[in-house]
């Protein structure tokens, strides 16, 4: 009798990097209509960019994003 079955979701039955692009680009475009001055596609480019240097899964990625992009943390613009 089988008691558990074990599965790994990222890239293997969910298109993990597919739903991470999608994720950021609802997280920019909320923070530019809550305030943040930076055009749509260069905050796409930086934030990748970014991931690229602290690694794809960095909780605190948009708090050092506004950081480099604001010079500050506004958590209006981070909620």
């Amino acid at each position: 009798m089988k008691k558990a079955i074990l599965m790994d979701l990222d890239n293997t039955l969910v298109d993990f990097m597919k739903y991470k692009i999608e994720s950021c680009k609802s997280a920019v475009d909320s923070m530019i209509k809550h305030g943040l001055k930076i055009n749509k596609k260069e905050a796409i480019k930086k934030l990748f960019n970014m991931y690229g240097q602290h690694g794809i899964e960095e909780g605190r990625i948009l708090q050092k994003f506004l950081m480099e992009v604001n010079g500050k943390i506004d958590y209006k613009i981070l909620s």
